[in-house]
């Protein structure tokens, strides 16, 4: 009972701490946008919308899991409009897809470890556009990326997508399961869970990994481990990018939501761990979306207010909220009000495109709200 009684205070006071240290600054009012959206007739309209609708951050998608990179004329007309509405530019980059990059190196493709049913090895996966994150070469082809949109376009941020492993019976290929060895884990172990119980694979919240991580088996936790600092390196070089050219720019993430109710889940299926990450990030979003997970709107109180208490003070939480899949204007309330309730530093709608009108006139009041109009 002491214990409970202990944490309790202690989150009471990081949530303080946490609110005090971000009072005074903007809330963010973002939505994510797909480059795609823009070409050079219409981008003076989208402005003026997102201006009209009291928008004041914008996550554009750059490079997406197909790998192309927007038009860098539109991109510059683009952020200078936006700048003159005092709307803020942050290029959204997926990391970890990318289809032009597998298709000109077909062995960066991840591999899967499948149900014994299938086969007792590994094989690789030539259907996704997932890459192998340990692929040589593949981390300094993101960064000359990043490097190239940080060096040249005058944007007010890098917002990471895609940076994590799609679940845990992907990449056991031979770069990983070579520097897992050299770690000290037993890998020939490791895959042996495959072949004897389809449970490690399928049930992994119940059994499996997720309780050999929680029992603190070594070699599972040499695996994760390996995973997670996989992921941290690739935050930490770009932010060092970061740094060196314009280190004003924020550097920010979309994260898992599952991550911020159960760390040690995350940690398995997606090497996505908000306090470790979060050293490196000035925000994170975790992808809160309700209908996608069979929710409640109330989830997103308890997913924000949970993302909170895990990250270290100078990153701040905004949540992400849904637009897409016919939510409702009183659905897109409940999600504005909820994530507020649990904290939230700002809330970023996925995506634009989906907006209806209807819920374009809720966000329209939220946010003029919030502004004292």
């Amino acid at each position: 009972m002491k214990q409970k009684i202990v944490k309790f205070i202690f989150i009471g006071i990081w949530l303080f701490v946490y609110d005090f240290q971000m009072s005074g600054e903007e809330h963010i009012r973002g939505c994510w946008m797909y480059g795609s959206s823009l070409n050079s007739e219409n981008i003076s309209s989208i402005v003026n919308k997102l201006a009209d609708n009291y928008i004041n951050n914008v996550y554009l998608l750059v490079k997406g899991t197909g790998g192309t990179k927007t038009n860098p004329t539109i991109l510059t007309n683009f952020i200078t409009q936006a700048h003159s509405k005092a709307i803020k530019v942050h290029l959204w980059y997926c990391v970890f897809q990318d289809k032009v990059y597998v298709t000109s190196h077909p062995d960066a493709h991840v591999y899967h470890c499948p149900n014994p049913k299938i086969s007792v090895k590994p094989y690789q996966m030539d259907t996704t556009w997932w890459v192998n994150p340990l692929y040589p070469g593949y981390k300094e082809y993101v960064l000359r990326n990043i490097g190239y949109f940080v060096n040249n376009f005058n944007c007010d941020g890098i917002h990471l997508d895609y940076i994590r492993y799609s679940h845990m019976v992907y990449s056991f290929d031979p770069f990983s399961l070579k520097k897992a060895a050299s770690l000290g884990c037993d890998t020939t172990r490791l895959l042996n869970f495959f072949n004897t119980e389809k449970d490690y694979v399928y049930s992994a919240k119940e059994k499996g990994f997720v309780n050999l991580y929680l029992q603190q088996d070594k070699d599972v936790v040499a695996w994760v481990t390996m995973r997670k600092n996989v992921i941290s390196n690739y935050i930490s070089a770009i932010r060092d990018i970061i740094e060196k050219v314009k280190p004003t720019l924020e550097l920010t993430a979309a994260f898992m939501p599952e991550s911020a109710e159960d760390p040690n889940y995350g940690d398995v299926y997606y090497a996505q761990n908000y306090a470790l990450h979060s050293t490196w990030l000035d925000m994170i979003a975790p992808m809160s979306y309700f209908k996608s997970y069979n929710k409640n709107t109330n989830w997103l109180k308890s997913i924000t207010s949970n993302a909170i208490t895990r990250v270290v003070p100078t990153c701040k939480i905004a949540a992400g909220l849904q637009a897409f899949d016919g939510v409702s204007t009183t659905e897109m309330k409940e999600q504005i009000n909820y994530a507020f309730e649990g904290g939230a530093h700002g809330v970023i709608i996925f995506q634009y495109e989906n907006i209806t009108d209807s819920c374009w006139n809720i966000i329209n009041s939220h946010f003029k709200s919030m502004l004292g109009k």
